[in-house]
């Protein structure tokens, strides 16, 4: 007969004291199943790979949208039919369980590949050629956006300049006729 010992409360709050601050804990007590999982940046893509053993690759529910990567899926606990048991006691954890990455840049969706073997799931999701990092050549004086940038503001001033060289020689010509009257 399989009789499962018990620590005084005391010893449990502590457990669950510090399994709450763990960020990927397992909680057992509750039935909360949260895979461990890892992230790896690389200058063209990002893999991730998720450790859920026991599942089927049917229930596992991968989505990508924007740059939000939504892994779910549920761990169902097995029953062994109506057998008289002596006892019982488990330490596996069941249930669902979801978990949201923000990816820092975009994705390209129409490449990413999810493979699941041995109880691991790995996902590839190459970069999008826009978030990849270049080198940028610095040009003098060949007419690009600043020298059109730079005109448009010299004309502007100058239109400026002459618009308020306008209102003063209309301001001074009647201020001119002003004294003349």
């Amino acid at each position: 007969m399989i009789i499962p010992t018990r620590r005084s409360s005391l010893f449990d709050e502590m457990d669950r004291l510090f399994n709450d601050w763990s960020p990927m804990s397992t909680t057992l007590e509750s039935g909360e199943f949260s895979p461990f999982c890892e992230l790896e940046e690389d200058e063209d893509h990002f893999l991730v790979h998720m450790d859920i053993p026991g599942l089927k690759k049917e229930d596992v529910k991968i989505e990508l949208r924007d740059n939000m990567l939504m892994i779910s899926g549920e761990r169902k606990r097995e029953t062994r039919g109506n057998l008289k048991r002596r006892g019982e006691s488990w330490e596996r954890s069941y249930g669902v369980f979801s978990k949201t990455f923000s990816l820092p840049t975009s994705v390209e969706a129409d490449k990413v590949e999810a493979k699941y073997e041995n109880g691991v799931l790995e996902l590839y999701l190459p970069k999008a050629q826009s978030a990849k990092a270049r080198r940028i050549e610095i040009k003098s004086g060949q007419g690009g956006f600043f020298d059109r940038l730079l005109e448009a503001t010299k004309v502007a001033t100058g239109e400026k300049k002459a618009e308020k060289a306008e209102k003063a020689e209309k301001a001074e010509g009647r201020s001119t006729e002003d004294r003349a009257s």
